[in-house]
């Protein structure tokens, strides 16, 4: 038998134990959630930048169908509208000048012309049109003078304009009608010359204002060239003196001085002209260059720089410098230099701020 000795309780964990494990398991399991919930997330990312990628190369490789297709169907259609309206420019031209040719042969014959080459009248009318519709010029001038030549045929040929009526029941043509359907060849030659010929090519404004410059700028060049010397003076012509010398007027000698007078003065100013020219230029290579002109500084930072040059100044002169000697000192210091006033307003800044250094004797 069993006595209660035998039995011995088994020990209880504690508190403090149980809690610390519990909080353990926890944070493993909340970091495998973590792990999962992170795993799962790229994954439905990657999976949701795959399917967009695939979706939009997809819309774009249909888009691209779409257009090619698209634009295959506009050059389709626009070569379909070309070509119509180049055979129908060309049916239109084609109906104009058998329609036009005809009054202008018979215009031909009318006056006077030979069938066999009254033809040539339409052809230089039709070749000249054409000519001014591919170059835009004397478009006007061709599409009047072709229905001009019609117009005067068909009234001639009724007997309302430009003829006579004659002998035999026939019409003949006034003389001026002839001479301007004999004229239409050569006004044609003319025009073609006119609107076939190569465009002249046009000075642009500044190659002429540089052609002007130069021809200025050599100008001085001529003024400053070497003084020539001036023609030796010709020797008074004496009059004979006796008998056989001619007696002049008074109104002779003034002509003869105001002559004398005038070449000599034409003489001498190329002369003075060039000289004062030649004592010019040596005064603008002995002028100085312009100091450097000091940047803006405030007040503070003009006493800050210049509070040892007017020391140095100071002592250098023992005396209190000018304003023009302190901007000058300034601007040998390699800060540039300020203006007489700013100087002054520099030096009074500097006395107010400190004493004056004292003089060794």
């Amino acid at each position: 038998m069993f006595s209660p000795d035998d039995f011995h309780p088994l020990p209880l964990p504690r508190p403090d134990e149980h809690a610390a494990a519990a909080q353990a398991e926890a944070d493993t399991l909340l970091a495998a959630a973590k792990a999962d919930a992170r795993e799962i997330r790229e994954t439905a990312a990657a999976e949701a930048q795959g399917l967009r990628t695939r979706v939009l190369a997809s819309a774009n490789g249909e888009a691209d169908q779409i257009r090619e297709a698209a634009n295959a169907e506009t050059a389709k259609r626009q070569k379909r509208d070309d070509n119509l309206d180049t055979w129908s420019a060309r049916a239109v031209i084609a109906g104009a000048v058998g329609l036009t040719a005809s009054g202008e042969f018979e215009l031909a014959r009318m006056v006077g012309f030979d069938g066999g080459v009254a033809w040539l009248l339409p052809l230089v009318i039709d070749v000249y049109v054409i000519q001014a519709f591919r170059r835009h010029r004397d478009v006007m001038q061709a599409i009047g003078l072709t229905i001009a030549a019609n117009v005067i045929y068909h009234l001639a040929d009724a007997g309302l304009f430009g003829v006579d009526p004659g002998h035999d029941g026939k019409t003949d043509p006034k003389w001026w009608l002839i001479a301007i359907v004999a004229s239409v060849a050569s006004l044609i030659l003319w025009r073609m010359h006119t609107i076939t010929a190569p465009a002249k090519a046009k000075r642009e404004p500044s190659q002429r204002r540089s052609d002007r410059q130069q021809a200025t700028a050599a100008v001085p060049v001529l003024a400053t060239a070497p003084r020539q010397e001036a023609p030796a003076k010709l020797a008074p012509v004496v009059p004979p003196v006796g008998d056989n010398a001619p007696a002049k007027s008074d109104r002779q000698n003034e002509r003869q001085n105001a002559t004398s007078g005038a070449a000599k003065k034409a003489t001498e100013a190329p002369a003075k002209k060039t000289a004062a020219v030649a004592k010019k230029a040596p005064a603008k290579l002995r002028q100085k260059p312009a100091a450097e002109k000091a940047p803006r500084r405030s007040m503070a930072e003009w006493v800050a720089l210049a509070e040892p040059i007017f020391h140095a100044e100071f002592k250098r002169l023992k005396r209190n410098p000018t304003a023009s000697e302190f901007a000058d000192a300034i601007s040998q210091a390699g800060h540039g230099r300020p203006s007489d006033s700013s100087a002054k307003n520099i030096r009074t800044e500097i006395l107010d701020r400190i004493d004056l250094p004292a003089l060794n004797d």
